[in-house]
């Protein structure tokens, strides 16, 4: 795949499918209409609503992997401040049809690059390796990955389920998860942030590469860490929405 370009090509994105993955994410299938929307593995998109009472623009990692020919999906997580978050969960259906644009951003999976990656995601972050886990194993590469996903809740860890899958039939993905809220019935597993110990769990070879994502602070906190851990700055890479 190639470097990443700025893309001013308008295209007319109609919802062809709506999932409620967690209690406060949906995720939207758009069917391009034939259009194409380059974009790389961990790159975003710009999504046009109409409200009614205001014209929105909502930024949103893609889910889907480069090669989904036509097809573009985001997960949107619902959020008291975006009015974009807003419509689309409460108000947009199936066959609704919306300007989007892109794709954006220097946060991407770059296979020019060699050696093992780390994907250290909170929350919602985990949207833009879910677009790089799916090309590179849809691809066939061989690259050593490493996934480490904390959320609130175990309900909340997104696509948690083919994440899984994923880790199963793929010797080259492994994936840990934690949660960080009180403990639940529908969760035996790791509990507690993403800390040093974890990390160090891994035993990640010294010249991964590490890709950050997550609620703010999440990246200060874990780029700190990594520091502290020997990592250069040139071995992390950070995506920041807010």
């Amino acid at each position: 795949m190639g470097s990443p370009e700025q893309h001013d090509l308008d295209v007319d994105a109609t919802i062809v499918r709506i999932q409620q993955q967690t209690p406060t994410v949906k995720s939207f299938l758009f069917d391009l209409g034939g259009a194409q929307l380059t974009f790389l593995p961990g790159q975003w998109v710009d999504l046009y609503i109409d409200t009614g009472l205001s014209a929105e623009v909502g930024g949103y990692s893609i889910t889907s992997s480069p090669l989904q020919p036509g097809a573009i999906e985001l997960a949107v997580k619902k959020l008291p401040f975006s009015p974009a978050s807003t419509y689309l969960h409460d108000r947009a259906r199936e066959g609704d049809t919306f300007i989007m644009r892109g794709g954006f951003g220097e946060f991407y999976f770059d296979q020019s690059r060699t050696g093992p990656l780390a994907l250290i995601a909170g929350g919602i972050g985990i949207t833009p390796f879910m677009s790089m886990l799916r090309y590179i194993d849809e691809a066939g590469l061989d690259v050593d990955v490493t996934l480490i996903y904390s959320a609130s809740t175990a309900s909340e860890l997104l696509f948690r389920e083919e994440l899984e899958q994923l880790a199963a039939h793929n010797p080259g993905i492994s994936s840990v998860f934690s949660v960080t809220g009180p403990g639940s019935q529908d969760w035996d597993g790791r509990c507690g942030r993403i800390d040093t110990a974890l990390i160090q769990e891994q035993g990640l070879p010294p010249d991964t590469l590490y890709y950050l994502c997550g609620p703010p602070g999440f990246e200060e906190g874990l780029s700190a860490l990594l520091g502290n851990l020997g990592v250069s700055p040139g071995h992390i890479k950070v995506e920041r929405w807010w």
